[in-house]
C-alpha cells in the first residue's frame, strides 16, 4: 500500500504485506500527547471519509487501562465499520499519529481461538496540521527501518519471523530515538502525502 489515505484498511488487516511501520509498542509517552480540537470533526480525501471524535466521550469501547487513564487526550477515528485508537504526539519538531485498532464488529465476532493469535500493532504516521480545515499525513516507511536493519546501520530491538519479516519490538524510548534520528530523512517517510479536509457530507 502506498497511499496514507488506506490508513484505515492498513491499520485493520493485521496482515502486515505493506510497507506501513508498525510495532508492538506506541511511539509516545503521556508527555508527548498533544490534543488539538480543530482535527475532531468529519474529514474526507479523494478517497476516504472519517470521523474523528474525543476518546473521552465514547462509550462501548473497551479500553486497556493504560489507554482508559489518558483517553481525554485521545481520538477515535471511525471510517465504515472500522475504529481506531489515536494519540498525536509532539516528538521533535514533528506531530505523529499513533494509530491503534478497535476492530470492526465482525473481527469483534469471530472465532475466539482465532483472534487470540491476531497481534494488534500501533501503526505511525506523520501530521502536518495546515490550518483548522486541512492536514495531511505521510506514512513512516516501514521497509527503510528493516533495510538499515539487515544492513546492520541501525540497532533497535526486533524479530525476526521464519519468512524473514521483521517485528519491531523495541519499547517507545528506542522508537523515538528512531523516529528523532530520521524523521527529516526523505527514506524513512513515504513521498506522497494524504490529503484531509473537513468534509460537509454524513457517513
Amino acid at each position: 500500500m502506498k497511499k496514507v489515505s488506506i490508513i484505515l484498511g492498513c491499520v485493520f488487516l493485521f496482515i502486515f504485506l505493506s510497507s506501513c511501520l508498525n510495532t508492538l509498542y506506541p511511539i509516545f509517552t503521556e508527555k508527548d500527547i498533544v490534543f488539538k480540537p480543530e482535527l475532531l470533526g468529519k474529514w474526507n480525501n479523494k478517497e476516504d471519509v472519517v470521523q474523528i471524535t474525543s476518546l473521552a466521550k465514547e462509550s462501548g469501547i473497551e479500553l486497556p487501562e493504560k489507554i482508559s487513564a489518558i483517553k481525554d487526550k485521545g481520538y477515535l477515528i471511525t471510517g465504515d465499520d472500522e475504529k481506531y485508537i489515536v494519540f498525536l504526539a509532539r516528538i521533535g519538531k514533528h506531530l505523529y499519529f499513533d494509530y491503534y485498532p478497535v476492530g470492526s464488529e465482525v473481527q469483534r465476532k469471530a472465532d475466539e481461538f482465532y483472534m487470540q493469535h491476531m497481534i494488534k500493532r500501533h501503526f505511525s504516521y506523520r501530521v502536518d496540521i495546515i490550518n483548522k480545515d486541512r492536514f495531511e499525513l505521510s506514512q513512516l516507511d516501514g521497509d527503510f527501518l528493516e533495510n538499515l536493519i539487515n544492513q546492520k546501520k541501525i540497532r533497535i530491538r526486533h524479530e525476526t519471523n521464519s519468512d524473514g519479516s521483521i517485528i519491531i519490538t523495541a519499547p517507545t524510548e528506542e522508537l523515538q530515538q528512531y523516529i528523532l534520528k530520521y524523521g527529516d530523512d526523505p527514506g524513512a517517510i513515504q513521498s506522497e502525502k494524504s490529503i484531509f479536509t473537513k468534509a460537509n457530507i454524513n457517513l
